[in-house]
């Protein structure tokens, strides 16, 4: 038996999905490694263009993003195809936490089809001018394989691309500044965390569908969702009235310091020079792979003479032991031996620097001379590498939690082993902040050489990392951004603002949350007009549909009708007056109707609160809750005078 209502998408659908996905992009062979669902680093890493068509992110950090996702993945525990037919579901929801569509997934882990069916479900129930932004964890894979492979042509230009707020971490910082919606115009403040917020909504009914048959399965949730879609919309007139709330708190916050940064003499024309500035240049094509293996090689190299001054010292210890034994001084067997090792190694660890020499281009060696003659290129190298172990390290932690937050069995054995496994991911934290605390001295003696004058003319002071917030990974902390540890701004004249003007740089972050607060803004007063426009226009056909309808029955219906659509305006109304709407006041309904609905409301709260009371109460108790009843009703006496005050004053 089908739901009347399903969201479920039709399982011959997703087939066709999935057939027309692998003709154009055929799967790769098993035992090879895969990049994203979709994506091939044939070009790029061959020596390609540094960019793929469409597309303003360099394919090196598209690929990084990759790998990062596919890491966490392959630690993700995924439910098997060997005894589960149906392995999960995925869900296209819209920004208010409604579900629109949900497929039925039959492989193990996300399919990139499901996705594209998804979409394409999408685009066939909206008009064809209207555009969408869609919030994916790992919509910088989507949108290249959209380009790459055409997919979803017919709508590809309605879409804009971005990635989910929660998720925004695994991604590389080029990619973030292109597609986190906080930084991507026209997502307002929606963060594209629908999902998650679904999924916690549902985890109770996992341990009993697990053991349930597929229609049985199907049934239940597309009823369970109908139930949350009652909910919601009953409460999205609420929904709006936070939402507005928050968003003039933050747009109040960021105009004060624009406008502090303006008495200043920083405008906001500047602002966003300076950020179109930064933009262009970090997403700049990373250097090539060949720079990280210098990078890499130069590393080593720089160890390896470490190493090698060590073992001269020691040879010339033995020198001087042997010296003292030819004069009598004691035996000499043993330190000849002894020296005899040391100058082997010697030659083994100078054989390996030439090695590695030999297999850096010619700047690569031009760096290694600069290197070797420069102690605060050493020390920067030491501190980018050190940096981008923290990343690695807060990267991987977030994950790990991420996997803690899905776990939905609290069993005892499963409680156990969660506050174990939370336990051990608290003990990493330290380990954590000692690198941190180990970048930040670091980070001192950058600045001491910079204050003395013994580096390149243009060096920047790298940031400190700081310790309050590390681990929260928000897209506008320092962590992200390699300041000051680079060679890109080495030897000019002048640091561009965005770098190294801290006012320039707050300025910045603040005019990108100021715009996505008037884009939120525009949008939530669109929202009100529409709600109180779908009002208006249900309230007309129900009121027309009574009038010429004769059947009881369907009459009995359509006043069921009218009793829902007066229950929503009275819980509508009266949230979103705080939001301004340039529209008439009647929301349809008459004046008494609103009474009587606000008197309805009232009724059934007491008979609600009535009802959870206990039964078996005694004499005292139902006194007690006969003074509450009485209390009760003269509260409700006393809203339904001040409304109807309201509306004689209107």
């Amino acid at each position: 038996m089908q739901h009347p209502e399903t969201v479920f998408v039709p399982p011959e659908d997703a087939e066709e999905m999935e057939t027309f996905v692998d003709d154009v992009r055929p799967s790769r062979l098993k035992g090879k490694k895969t990049r994203s669902s979709g994506t091939e680093n044939d070009a790029a890493g061959a020596g390609g263009s540094d960019y793929e068509p469409g597309l303003r992110v360099p394919t090196t950090v598209l690929d990084e993003c990759n790998d990062s996702f596919v890491a966490a993945d392959s630690n993700r525990v995924k439910a098997s195809t060997l005894f589960f037919s149906d392995t999960g579901l995925m869900a296209l929801l819209c920004r208010h936490d409604r579900v629109l569509w949900l497929v039925n997934m039959t492989s193990a882990g996300e399919k990139q089809h499901y996705v594209l069916l998804l979409l394409d479900k999408l685009f066939q129930h909206i008009p064809s001018t209207m555009r969408i932004g869609v919030l994916y964890d790992i919509g910088c894979q989507l949108h290249r394989s959209c380009i790459k492979h055409d997919f979803l042509s017919h709508a590809r230009d309605r879409i804009i691309f971005g990635i989910s707020v929660f998720h925004a971490y695994g991604h590389q910082w080029p990619c973030q500044i292109v597609y986190h919606p906080r930084k991507c115009a026209g997502f307002g403040l929606t963060d594209g965390e629908g999902c998650e917020r679904f999924w916690s909504s549902i985890k109770l009914l996992i341990p009993s569908l697990r053991v349930s048959g597929y229609y049985n399965r199907i049934y239940t949730l597309d009823t369970q969702i109908k139930h949350l879609d009652g909910k919601s919309l009953l409460e999205l007139g609420n929904w709006l009235k936070r939402k507005w709330i928050k968003m003039g708190k933050k747009k109040n916050a960021q105009k004060k310091i624009l406008h502090s940064l303006w008495v200043a003499g920083i405008s906001e024309i500047y602002l966003r020079e300076q950020w179109s500035l930064q933009v262009a240049e970090q997403t700049k094509p990373l250097k090539k792979q060949s720079k990280d293996l210098a990078n890499k090689e130069i590393r080593d190299i720089l160890d390896l003479t470490k190493t090698l001054d060590m073992y001269r010292e020691e040879m010339m210890e033995y020198q001087t032991i042997l010296e003292g034994a030819e004069n009598g001084g004691g035996p000499e067997g043993d330190v000849q031996t002894l020296l005899e090792e040391v100058h082997s190694r010697v030659l083994k660890t100078q054989k390996a620097i030439l090695l590695k020499k030999s297999r850096l281009r010619v700047d690569g060696r031009l760096s290694l001379e600069k290197l070797l003659g420069n102690e605060f290129l050493r020390a920067r190298m030491n501190a980018l590498a050190l940096k981008q172990r923290i990343r690695d390290r807060l990267r991987q932690r977030k994950f790990e939690l991420e996997n803690l937050e899905r776990a939905y069995r609290k069993t005892v054995n499963h409680l156990k082993l969660e506050k174990h496994a939370q336990a051990q991911i608290k003990r990493k934290e330290p380990g954590i902040q000692a690198l941190a605390r180990k970048y930040n001295k670091l980070c001192g003696e950058l600045s001491k050489m910079i204050a003395a004058g013994k580096t390149p003319r243009g060096a920047v002071a790298p940031p400190e990392i700081e310790q309050d917030g590390l681990f929260q990974l928000d897209v506008d902390d320092d962590i992200w951004q390699d300041i000051g540890l680079t060679d890109e701004v080495d030897d000019l004249h002048t640091i561009p603002d965005w770098l190294g003007n801290e006012d320039v740089r707050g300025g910045i972050k603040a005019l990108l949350e100021h715009d996505r607060c008037i884009e939120e803004e525009r949008r939530l007063i669109q929202e009100r007009i529409s709600m109180q426009q779908w009002i208006q226009e249900e309230w007309l056909i129900v009121i027309t549909a009574l009038d010429w309808e004769v059947d009881e029955d369907i009459i009995y219906q359509l006043n069921e009708r009218k009793r829902h659509l007066l229950r929503l305006c009275v819980k509508w109304q009266d949230a979103v007056q705080i939001i301004p709407c340039h529209m008439e006041t009647s929301w349809g309904p008459s004046h008494q109707d609103f009474l009587d609905a606000h008197e309805y409301e009232v009724e059934e709260q007491m008979i609600d609160g009535l009802q959870e009371e206990d039964e078996d109460e005694d004499e005292d108790e139902e006194n007690g809750r006969v003074d509450e009843l009485d209390e009760a009703e003269l509260i409700a006496n006393i809203e339904l005078i001040a409304l109807e005050e309201h509306y004689r004053n209107q």
